[in-house]
């Protein structure tokens, strides 16, 4: 199975704050939804049980888990992929981790968020991950990355390398800094020629920080197909895989690439 199209519903929810029961009771009403719809997948912001908190110890727990069954299980009922994520057990710290549900309620793919926001100490608190893995949905290329991830080229570029047609990332944006969210947003899907859905929460904070959603799907040109302001809910958006296939054939800039000079240059 290999469709040209993909509905995908990016859920702008105001987390409750440290309150998985709570926020995976709100969960159901969103993924109900984004079937009627007529989404293929749905994407929850960054940590969307508790909000990007920087105590997560408590909240540490195994992928397979209590989090990702309960997705899985909403997968299962509403005939969706699903992309959450969750504070995983590891040493020396808790990895914060994306994972996606398939409708069969299977866990499809998990991925570790590589860079930790060392500007808000998520370091001190996160180990980072090694790896970038693609994984399909109905036949399409897909991978994942989180939040601060957005602003390194290299882990979108490594997963265009592998194939990658669509990314999709979970964040938690604030409103200062959001100028930036769009541009680079905009950046990662010109320069990969991929489709990139950018889901971001909405309200403010334990720590006061407010979160302006803004939730976007970039097509393979980083046009804006379709773009949420700050209110509670979904944004739903169809990818034209057709189109983005196209244009990979018809300019193929990534086969000019140079890796074996710019190997040099990094030095």
């Amino acid at each position: 199975m290999n469709p040209t199209t993909l509905r995908v519903a990016l859920v702008q929810q105001d987390t409750v704050w440290q309150d998985p029961a709570a926020n995976l009771a709100r969960a159901r009403g969103f993924v109900e939804a984004a079937a009627r719809s007529g989404a293929r997948v749905a994407v929850f912001p960054e940590l969307f049980t508790l909000g990007f908190t920087m105590a997560p110890e408590p909240f540490a727990e195994p992928i397979p888990g209590a989090t990702t069954e309960a997705v899985a299980a909403l997968s299962r009922e509403f005939d969706v992929y699903l992309v959450g994520t969750v504070v995983e057990t590891h040493a020396p710290h808790p990895r914060n981790a994306a994972f996606v549900t398939a409708p069969d309620g299977s866990l499809l793919a998990t991925y570790r968020k590589i860079h930790p926001f060392s500007y808000g100490e998520e370091h001190h608190h996160y180990s980072g991950g090694t790896d970038c893995p693609v994984f399909e949905i109905d036949g399409i290329c897909c991978g994942l990355q989180i939040c601060y991830d957005l602003r390194f080229p290299e882990p979108f570029r490594a997963l265009a390398a592998r194939g990658a047609e669509v990314v999709f990332l979970p964040a938690n944006w604030p409103v200062r800094r959001i100028a930036a969210w769009s541009t680079l947003l905009a950046a990662r899907a010109i320069e990969n020629q991929m489709a990139i859905c950018g889901v971001n929460r909405v309200g403010r904070d334990a720590m006061d920080l407010e979160y302006p959603g803004a939730s976007a799907i970039h097509d393979a040109f980083g046009e804006v197909l379709v773009k949420g302001d700050a209110t509670e809910g979904l944004v739903v958006g169809d990818l034209d895989l057709a189109a983005l296939r196209t244009w990979r054939e018809r300019f193929p800039a990534l086969k000019d690439r140079r890796p074996d000079i710019y190997s040099r240059l990094d030095g």
